[in-house]
């Protein structure tokens, strides 16, 4: 039997995201696309063939898109979306559960009509087990294994500038995993919808983001769906704790 080689599927993946790179360069979506270079050298590089671990970072990757619609203040200026993630898997890990380390930080600033500094973010990760717990499942709040929530650590930072606004912890929403392909198409779908939809129109950005759904959000939807089947297991239990 053939061994797998782990060191052609990183140098797939890193060749995936320069293409992706290139794709935004062209169509002006981000003006410095080097952050996703830098992700694709570290994800083809330094491991053996016969390790089967693959990661990368995107650090401060920023769109070049216009101020979403429905964006308040209305009178903002210098609008920017900047967007980092860090991750990290095994090509030979549970399809459900493919990533060790999985964060995305989606940050989102203007200048107010008074030169004030505005900030906006979303944090979405891997949930950290404790394995060492007899009951892995229990914590305080719900945690879906992958989850979104809004705010995070990068709000915590300026909550003394918040005004009337109450920070609370908010929930974990529950959402499918995220590789740095799929992160960059969700930025899009949600804050540039127009560009989103030209891009999906690109055969070959539809190349690079497709195959990604099939490999890494089919698994995860048919793991959430086995948490009516057997619940509580190794894996449906932390997808869909709410089961």
């Amino acid at each position: 039997m053939a061994k797998n080689n782990y060191w052609d599927d990183r140098k797939k993946a890193a060749t995936a995201l320069r293409h992706l790179g290139t794709i935004l360069s062209r169509n002006g979506v981000c003006v410095d696309t080097s952050p996703i270079s830098r992700a694709a050298d570290q994800c083809g590089s330094n491991t053996s063939q016969r390790d089967d671990r693959w990661g990368y970072d995107i650090s401060n990757l920023v769109f070049n898109i216009p101020v979403p619609k429905g964006t308040l203040p209305t009178t903002l200026q210098k609008f920017r979306a900047e967007l980092s993630v860090s991750v990290a898997g095994q090509f030979s890990a549970d399809i459900c559960d493919q990533f060790t380390k999985l964060e995305v930080n989606l940050e989102k600033f203007a200048q107010g009509q008074n030169g004030a500094s505005l900030q906006a973010a979303w944090h979405f990760d891997r949930h950290i087990i404790d394995v060492k717990k007899e009951d892995r499942h229990n914590t305080d709040d719900i945690h879906p294994l992958y989850h979104f929530q809004f705010g995070g650590s990068r709000m915590t930072r300026i909550h003394q500038r918040l005004g009337d606004t109450l920070l609370l912890d908010p929930p974990r929403l529950m959402h499918p995993p995220m590789d740095g392909i799929l992160a960059i198409d969700f930025v899009l779908a949600n804050y540039a919808g127009q560009v989103w939809k030209a891009l999906r129109g690109d055969e070959q950005y539809k190349r690079l983001v497709i195959p990604q759904f099939e490999k890494i959000w089919k698994p995860y939807f048919s793991g959430v769906a086995e948490s009516w089947i057997n619940p509580r297991n190794d894996i449906s239990g932390y997808l869909c704790p709410f089961i």
